[in-house]
């Protein structure tokens, strides 16, 4: 069962300087190819969740075309997902359940969420710019 000092130590095996950020909850800021991004790696009850928020930010001023291009990319995406937080700003994140989760998994899925964070950060940027022009 993977409990918080398991899951500070693994980040650690990776490479994540990861710093506790409340309960069961822990804040690292990566560096990638699209800049820093800060993601928040949580322990809930059955599952691990790792975000980026916000992703983009746009204080809940969100087009129809924004949306569905959110859900295209879902559809597409291996294990992470676009969302809105409760300011409406653009999240992505990652679920794995954590029943019998091994640390190839955490890795596997860390990785992926930055991998499409990287794909897609330019990508709204320069959409989210275009719109308020």
């Amino acid at each position: 069962m993977l409990d918080e000092d398991a899951l500070g130590k693994q980040l650690e095996q990776l490479g994540w300087k990861a710093q506790p950020h409340g309960k069961a909850t822990f804040r690292s800021i990566q560096t990638t190819a699209e800049g820093e991004m800060t993601v928040f790696v949580r322990l809930q009850e059955n599952w691990l969740v790792a975000s980026i928020v916000p992703f983009l930010q746009t204080r809940g001023d969100n087009s129809f075309e924004l949306s569905r291009w959110l859900l295209r990319q879902n559809r597409d995406m291996h294990q992470t997902k676009f969302a809105y937080d409760e300011d409406g700003d653009v999240v992505m994140t990652v679920e794995v359940p954590t029943e019998s989760l091994d640390p190839s998994e955490i890795q596997t899925a860390l990785e992926n969420l930055l991998a499409d964070a990287v794909r897609h950060r330019a990508t709204l940027r320069a959409a989210a710019s275009a719109a308020q022009k």
